[in-house]
């Protein structure tokens, strides 16, 4: 269980619910808190059936798992991550360490390789196969790509914590986080695309006006580069845009926030750690051309490599705190 802040709270004479303090894995003590504060700390990966907890008035030490309020009997892993601990951009991380999420990345895929890989590719090949219906094929991309996005997001967090059900984890976060992840990720296109859109505005009609025909456009520069230039800004811009929204569908996957409050925390995160993400995000571009270089099959490992860092970064932003890579 990773440190964590000790809550402190004023007393209720008239809430009879148990508190419990509980073990760290820095081996102190924290609490006492509710069993709402616990359940929390479990969603989030910071505690597990192993840690030691006491309720209050109580002298003995007992392991979560053993306490059915926490782990009810066939619930063998901790539940899915119910919300993010902090909604407020004021709470967001400012330290994003590109090295420890590049070493976090790779430290976790070789643990697993063969197993992470297959299930990247497997739900890769399967989305694939669903685009490639003619018609129903680009309803279904349009439908369902950010959920199953979404859900590759969420196993690969669950990896990084040791923790992950293999497909299972794609296909509940697909299913469970559908409209948030859908949304996060229509929304963010189209509000991307419009400086975009009114970069080609401008160009569109300055060579309607020119008279100039497309086939001997070449022959005049400055009509070149008078439609170039608002559509090179638009381009940029929508890019940026993207860059600062890219954490939206992760954020929608791994808790329960909505889309447009994912869509402003990932605003802020970003751009608050906007010099260290541009260079994990060039240094990921690299690593994944390289394996493009190795006739394509370094894909199977840059690819998961990637997410597996990006999730790490996740991690350090929007949970303020390092990736446990038990």
């Amino acid at each position: 269980m990773d440190k964590k802040k000790e809550l402190v709270t004023e007393p209720n004479a008239f809430d009879d619910r148990p508190m419990y303090s509980i073990v760290g894995g820095d081996s102190k003590t924290y609490g006492p808190v509710s069993s709402e504060e616990v359940l929390r700390w479990i969603r989030e990966g910071r505690a597990d059936q192993k840690t030691k907890v006491k309720r209050e008035g109580s002298a003995d030490w007992q392991e979560l798992g053993s306490i059915p309020e926490f782990y009810p009997v066939g619930l063998p892993t901790p539940p899915k991550l119910d919300s993010l601990p902090a909604l407020a951009a004021e709470h967001l991380s400012h330290d994003l360490r590109v090295m420890e999420c590049l070493g976090q990345g790779w430290h976790t895929y070789r643990q697993d390789p063969w197993r992470i890989t297959g299930i990247i590719i497997l739900v890769f090949l399967a989305q694939a196969l669903l685009n490639s219906i003619p018609v129903v094929g680009a309803i279904l991309s349009f439908l369902l790509n950010g959920p199953i996005l979404g859900g590759i997001y969420f196993f690969c967090r669950q990896s990084l914590h040791g923790k992950s059900k293999g497909i299972s984890d794609v296909v509940t976060t697909a299913k469970e986080r559908f409209l948030p992840c859908f949304l996060a990720t229509t929304v963010s296109s189209l509000l991307a695309f419009g400086p975009f859109l009114l970069g080609v505005i401008p160009a569109v009609a300055l060579f309607s006006s020119s008279g100039v025909v497309m086939e001997k456009i070449i022959e005049h520069p400055k009509l070149l580069v008078g439609m170039g230039l608002p559509v090179l800004g638009g381009s940029l811009a929508m890019i940026y845009l993207l860059i600062c929204w890219s954490f939206a569908v992760p954020i929608a996957a791994c808790s329960s926030t909505d889309f447009w409050v994912a869509l402003k925390l990932s605003w802020h995160g970003v751009r608050q750690n906007m010099g260290s993400y541009l260079g994990l995000l060039l240094v990921l571009g690299l690593f994944n051309f390289l394996g493009l270089l190795f006739l394509v099959i370094g894909l199977f490992v840059t690819v998961p490599v990637t997410f597996l860092a990006t999730m790490s970064a996740y991690e350090q932003i929007f949970q303020g705190r390092a990736t446990d890579s038990r």
